[in-house]
This record gives structure tokens, sequence and C-alpha cells, in this order.
């Protein structure tokens, strides 16, 4: 299990929760049949029907057809379809309600204009395009980042809960008497009314700090209050997904990022080509005159927004208010009702100052459910466009500075920010979960739970000074070691948080040897949770002796992960390695890293890899091993990098800058006994390309030289993928070592199709399913130097099963079907080049578990 589904997994489990507590109560609602203009008699698609007080709902198909079914306490259906007057029904429970709707459509007079809005007449030559198009022409001019300085404070509250909550069940179920405690912390929606029991909330109150030139923007956090069930994961990772997955919305841009995808914003540049747009009435907003403005995606699938947008009359065209909701027919996995409401002040020269940013969402993992209500409101007070006191606020290296106090903030500061504004709501999640944490059953689970996702296991219950793990390498096995057996752990934060101890042993039953890794590593800045948090600066030392399975790096997952051990054929390919090594690693918050490290290798021949060595006159003679002193210096540039930080990987969450990695190696002859010299050089980019509303593709190119003349274990050995897992830069028909190389290019583009064809196909598009085109290949050399068929004395020969490349690059292609029931993915791959090389599969199935939006 990768923890970077850690977020996912929570939710399913919410929601699974909500799910068994709030059922019984419910009765079964059902309904379906068509809606009709009443005037013309013609059926009307993407009409929204929703049951009343509930985010329970659906939408007419191109037919105006629609089917219902669900289980509810509420028997109202209510329709609503832009340009018609809105239509109420009763339905009876328990029973299949056969309806035919007839909406009655109502005219919008401004001045002499009248809109009625008419699937089959829609013309973009219409007075709301025309408007809409001076909003866009103008939304860069109020921005209050044209201003030399800019601050403001956001009290931010983020929260999750159990949506409609039904304390019957709790109260009439003899399992779960124990926590009829939970009613005491119920509490309602403050925009849906339906009672909810809160799970978890954070609050933040920060400072920001914007300067245009040199342009600068920071952020000072005085106060930070977290507590619920999201607590068990690492928090910076924890940040890290919130802040993607509830984004700040900017209507202004092209693009909206939100739910780790890209909406098309209703003033995007592609607006007019994208949306239609209806002038519906004129409302006083703020104590102006406002126009209404309409929108709606043209194909419903689409990632884009329906909603209003409240723009001034005057010839500014300024925008006072937006509500954006989410169409119920996009590919967007568990939600089932979204809704964002954006206010906005003006200052006296029109400068646009947003006061408050309020998204709200009801997650389901089945319809069945009453799910997870979510909610993130942020609300903008004390604008000033003066510079700020302290100037030395941007001569912060972190863009984001807590404060030490900040979390340390007593309960009648947040009490009495919280009763000045309206908006914010008082939580009692800490006190819950304190008390819930006092039921075995719920500790012991919430311990296990911690465990799988977080993969160490706690020696205490408080401050744990030491955890064993990772949990997923107990087992594995290989055909060196036979079945291997690993014990592993590491130092926290609690005995020092500047300097952690880290390693384990592991021991294989058919090669009888004893492994083991011990490492020690300085950081020379504080950690929170543990040593491997953004960013890296440390100083470490570390001796290690175990195997190594050549030809075989995964990037985001352990190779002793008992996950991948089922593998498409016998993996032999293994020699036995020692590493003594010290290094240093800093990285800055503007995305440089560098580092450089000292390591000296040994690497010891199998049964399995023999080095033969090659001798002048042509025989071979058995080599036993060979010993490389090196230094490495790494240059990396991730500017803006969004990534998932678990305890031992960094998972990307977007690849939206580019990251670039250049490295080198270098070792010399007779230096700390060193056989060869040895120069590598490699670099790598990746990248990400929104081709909204279309999807995405994700880019990583490589590219790399070894200079000088050594053994193949020292050459370029492309990454095979023995597994049936989709793993990213590996090539899934490969063989270890089927290439050698000394000189070599790469690359992998995936394309994220996010359904554009599938969701537009009848009956199919009603499964969500998302296409994956994928296209990946590697083009190596090997000098005449290196080839022990031509220049070989002092070489070690080839394994029998490793080729040149004569034939061009290697490729293989694969398509596959993401989404498959909200967690799989399966691609299909097939290999188009050095097909006859023997035991080489030319095609085959791969799948991946993932949980996404």
């Amino acid at each position: 299990m990768k923890q970077r589904d850690c977020l996912y997994i929570l939710l399913i489990s919410g929601l699974l929760l909500c799910g068994a507590t709030s059922l019984p109560a419910q009765q079964r609602v059902e309904v379906e049949g068509t809606v009709r203009d009443s005037l013309a008699n013609e059926v009307l698609p993407y009409v929204s029907l929703f049951l009343e007080g509930t985010g329970t709902g659906t939408i007419t198909n191109e037919d105006g057809y629609f089917s219902l079914k669900t289980y509810s306490n509420s028997h109202t259906l209510v329709v609503k379809y832009m340009g018609y007057e809105d239509y109420r029904l009763t339905l009876k429970a328990g029973e299949v309600n056969r309806v035919n709707i007839m909406l009655k459509p109502v005219a919008y007079e401004m001045e002499d204009i009248i809109v009625r809005p008419q699937k089959e007449n829609y013309s973009r030559r219409n007075p709301a395009v025309d408007f809409v198009r001076n909003v866009i022409e103008r939304r860069r001019l109020n921005d209050p980042r044209n201003h030399d300085y800019f601050s403001f404070q956001t009290y931010e509250q983020k929260s999750f809960a159990q949506n409609n909550f039904d304390a019957r069940t709790v109260r009439n179920n003899k399992l779960l008497k124990s926590l009829e405690f939970l009613l005491e912390y119920v509490d309602t929606s403050a925009v849906t009314g339906k009672p909810i029991l809160p799970l978890f909330n954070e609050e933040i109150i920060e400072n920001t700090y914007f300067r245009r030139s040199p342009r600068a923007e920071k952020s000072v956090i005085e106060g930070f209050n977290r507590a619920g069930l999201i607590e068990i994961i690492s928090e910076d990772g924890m940040t890290q997904i919130l802040e993607e997955v509830f984004k700040e919305v900017d209507i202004f841009q092209d693009n909206i990022p939100l739910f780790l995808n890209r909406f098309v914003s209703p003033l995007s540049s592609l607006g007019p080509g994208f949306y239609k747009y209806y002038i519906m009435d004129t409302l006083l907003i703020g104590g102006e005159q406002c126009m209404d403005l309409a929108f709606v995606p043209f194909n419903s699938e689409s990632f884009g927004f329906t909603g209003h947008l409240f723009v001034t009359l005057d010839s500014t065209y300024f925008v006072k208010k937006a509500n954006l909701n989410v169409p119920k027919a996009i590919n967007l996995n568990f939600v089932s009702y979204m809704s964002i409401e954006q206010d906005f002040d003006r200052t006296e020269d029109n400068t646009r100052l947003i006061t408050k940013n309020d998204i709200v969402v009801e997650l389901k993992l089945l319809e069945k459910q009453s799910g997870l209500y979510a909610r993130r409101v942020c609300l903008y007070r004390n604008h000033s466009f003066e510079p700020p006191d302290d100037m030395d606020v941007f001569r912060q290296d972190a863009p984001v500075v807590e404060l030490d106090e900040a979390r340390k903030q007593p309960e009648i500061y947040w009490h009495e920010r919280r009763i000045k504004e309206k908006d914010i709501k008082e939580t009692s999640v800490d006190k819950m979960m304190a008390r819930l944490r006092k039921i075995p059953a719920f500790y012991w689970s919430e311990k296990v739970v911690s465990a799988l996702i977080n993969g160490y296991v706690q020696t205490s219950d408080v401050n744990s000074l030491f955890e064993f793990g990772p949990a997923n390498t107990l087992v594995s096995g290989n055909t060196l070691e036979g079945m291997r057996f690993r014990l592993g752990g590491t130092t926290t934060v609690n005995l020092n948080n500047r300097l952690f101890a880290d390693g384990y042993v592991a021991y294989g039953t058919t090669d009888h040897r004893l492994k083991y890794d011990a490492l020690l590593e300085y950081s020379f800045n504080s950690k929170k949770s543990f040593r491997k948090e953004y960013p890296f600066h440390y100083l470490r030392a570390e001796y290690k002796y175990d195997i190594n399975q050549i030809g075989q790096q995964y990037l985001y997952t352990n190779p002793d992960n008992v996950f991948m051990m089922p593998k498409r054929r016998r993996n032999d390919q293994i020699t036995y390695m020692q590493k003594a090594e010290l290094s240093y690693y800093h990285e800055h918050y503007n995305g440089w890293g560098y580092g450089v490290a000292a390591r000296h290798l040994t690497e010891w021949a199998t049964q399995y890899v023999p080095f033969e060595k090659i001798m002048p006159d042509g025989t071979t003679a058995p080599e036993d091993h060979y010993r490389s002193a090196q230094i490495e210096f790494k240059v990396r540039w991730a500017p803006n990098e969004k990534f998932y930080q678990s305890r031992n990987y960094r998972y990307p969450i977007t690849l939206d800058a580019p990251i670039i990695t250049l490295s080198h190696v270098v070792a010399r002859k007779g230096i700390l006994g060193s056989d060869f010299n040895y120069n590598r050089t490699d670099i790598d980019i990746r990248k990400r390309f929104w081709m909204s509303p279309f999807g995405y593709v994700d880019i990583y190119a490589q590219g790399g030289k070894v200079w000088n003349r050594v053994p193949y274990p020292m050459l370029v050995i492309p990454n095979a993928n023995l597994s049936y897992s989709i793993e990213p830069e590996s090539y899934t028909l490969m063989n270890p070592m089927e290439f050698i190389n000394d000189r070599y290019a790469s690359w992998e583009v995936t394309y994220f199709m996010n359904g554009m064809i599938l969701n537009r196909l009848p009956l199919v598009k009603y499964l969500k399913l998302r296409e994956v085109v994928a296209f990946r290949g590697w083009y190596g050399d090997l000098s005449d130097k290196n080839n022990p068929e031509k220049n070989g004395a002092g070489l070690y020969r080839f394994p029998s099963d490793s080729y040149l490349m004569t034939e061009g690059p290697y490729m293989e292609f694969s398509f596959g079907l993401d989404n498959i029931f909200k967690v799989m993915r399966l691609d299909y791959v097939w290999r188009l080049s050095y097909k006859n090389h023997p035991h080489t599969p030319s095609n085959g199935l791969r799948m991946k578990l993932e949980f996404s939006f």
C-alpha cells in the first residue's frame, strides 16, 4: 500500500463508517421519468434533480430521461433548470415513482433585452457572451498584487464530519451503546442544515505579506489548532494533500486547480467556447446593482462549473460575488455535491479584495450512504497596501513561517476570534477524540490504521522514542535468498529532533547470510514528526551490507515490500554489495537542492551473476569482487514542487513545475582500493502539461553517459519491472540486464485523458472510466572500449541474456483504463521492438490500486 493514498483511505473509512451508522433509519426512494418543456413539449437534457435538504440527486441525459435510486428520509424531489421555474414533487417511499415532469419557462427582462435559455437556439452571439467578454478583458486590472505592497489576515477553518447523522442509529443499536456520548457533539451544517458529527477540525490564523519588486510573498502563522482522525497521518504530508484538494480558488485564472484536477474557470479566456452564458436578472449585492450572469458548460461531463457571477453594471465590470457548483455528470470520484462561494469588496481605486472563500463538499463512496461533509472556509480581513512594519519578513527562507507560540494558543484565543465571525463555528473535536480513545475497540483500531498508513509501530502510547518498521518489509523473497525476513526501526523526534538512528537486519533462508544497514543522521533543522520531513538539510553516515538487485530500482516503494513479491519471471539477477557512505544534502524553499556524497562500494559475484574477467589471451577467470571509492555531486531544481512526504518516500502530488536533476559520479583507480577510473553523468527532467479540460500529460526524460572503461556492473542498465504492478520510470516487459550501455536517452510519456472519449459514449459514460495512454522507450549505445567482444581484456564477460542495442530504441506502448470501481487501473502493454529476444514477453496486463478524485 502506498502512503500517498492515505487521505483517500481515511475518507473511505469515514464513508464506510457513515454508511454503517446511518442507513437503517432511512427509506428506499426510487423515481424515474422524463423532463420536458411545458410549452414546446421538447425533452430537456442535463436538468438537475435532487431530494430536498440533501445532496443526493441526478441529472437528465440527452433524451431528458433520469433515474434516481437511493435511501433517504427526504421524499420531496426538487427539479431545477436554468431558465425554468423550480418544480417540487412529493414521492412515495418504498415503491417506484414513474413521472413525466413538465417545466414552465420563465423570461427575464433587462431594459429592452429578453433572454430565454433554449438548448436548441443557443448562440455565442448574444448579450450575455458580450457581457462576459468585457469581464474577462478586465479581470487582471483589479488584482491587488498590482500594488507595490499588499497584506491581509486569513482565518481558515477546515472540517470533516459525518453527514446526515442519525441519532436513532446509536440509541437503538446495542453494539453502538458505548458511543452514545457522541450525541453530545452532533452539530448542524451551516450550509445544508443537516445534522453532522464532526470528525476533524483545523483552524489557522495567518498573516500574508506581498511585495511586487523584488517579487516575494510570505505568510506567518500565528495560530494553529488541529484535532481529529487525520492526526495519525504525517503532518507535512497531510498539509500538502489538504492544500491541493481544497486549493485556493482563483476564478480570475484560466484554470482552477481543485481535487487534483484542473477545472476551466468561467472567466477563462476559453470561457466563451466552453460555457453557455445567460443574463438572468439584476440584483443588489453589497449595496451595488449587479448583473446575475449564469453559466453552464456546453458538455456537462467536462471539468467545468455551473453557477452565477454577480457583476456590477458600471464600466469596471467588477465581480462582487461568485457561486460555483460542480455538475453531477463529471468524472469526479466520491464527490456528490460541491459548492464554492466567494465574496469581493473593492477599494476606491477599484482594487479587488476577496473577503470570503467558502468551499462545501459532500463525499460518498456509495449512493446509499450519507457520506462525509467537508468544508473549508477562509475569511480575509485587515487588507492593507502599506509596507509591513517588519520588512525582515521577506528575508525568511520559508514561504510559510510558523511562530513558536502558534500551537500553544489558549482556548480563549480561539474563542474570541470565532465569535467575531458568523461563518466560523465552535468545535469540540479534541474532547470527543479524547473520549473515543478511551474505548478499547477504537483505540486499537486507530493503532492498526496508523501502522498501515505510516508503516511503523510505536513502542509506547505517548512520546514513543523508537518505532519498528516499515511493517510491509517483514517478509519477502527472491531466488538468491529464498524467503527473506527483515526487522527494522528508527528513533523518533521524541528522543532527539535533530539526531536520528535508523536501520535493519535481514536473513535469507537459502543463502543463510545476515544482512544489515546502520544509518546515523544529523539534521541541521529541527524536525516535527520524522527525519525525512521537508526540507532536507542533513549530514548522514551509513554502513550497509545487502543484496543488489541489478536493474530493478523502484522509485516509490521498498524492494522488500511484501506486495512486490509476485514476479513474471525468476528474480535471480542479484549480487551482494557492501556500502560505506558519508553524505551531505541541502534543499531550499526556492526549489534548489544540492549535495555531495563520498562512498566506498564492494560488489561480490554470485552463482547467478558471475564476474568472468577476460584475460589478455582471451580466456576468462572468475573474479570474486570489485571495489570503487566514489564521490557523487548532485544538483536538483524543483520550484513549487508538491508532494506527499511519507516516512521514507516522497510521492508527487502534481508535476506542474519542472523537476530537473543533474548528477556526476567520479572515482580514481588506486584511491582507497578503487579498481577502476570511473565518471558517470546523468540528467533527468519531469514535467506535467495540462490539456484542460482534456486531462494532462506527464513527461519523464533522462540521459546519461559513462565516460570510462569499466566492467558491466558499473555501466548503465535500464530499470526493468518484474512485478505485475504499474511502476513509473521502469520498463514493464524488459528483463533485468537485457541491455547494457555506456550512454543512453530514455523517455516516458503518459496521457491521462480523464474520460475525454469514454465519457461521451452512451451507457459507457456511466462507468466513469478514464483512458490512459503511455509510450516509453530507451535508446542506448555501447562504445567499443566497453564492449567485451571488441576490447575485452580486463572487462567482465556479459551475461548470456544481455544484448547490444543494434536495431534502434527499445519501446513499449500501453493503453489502460483507470478509475475501475474508482480504485483500479489496468494497462495492457505491448513490446514494440526486440521481440526476438528469448524469454521476453511481447505483451502483458498490469494493474495498480490507488485512490484518486
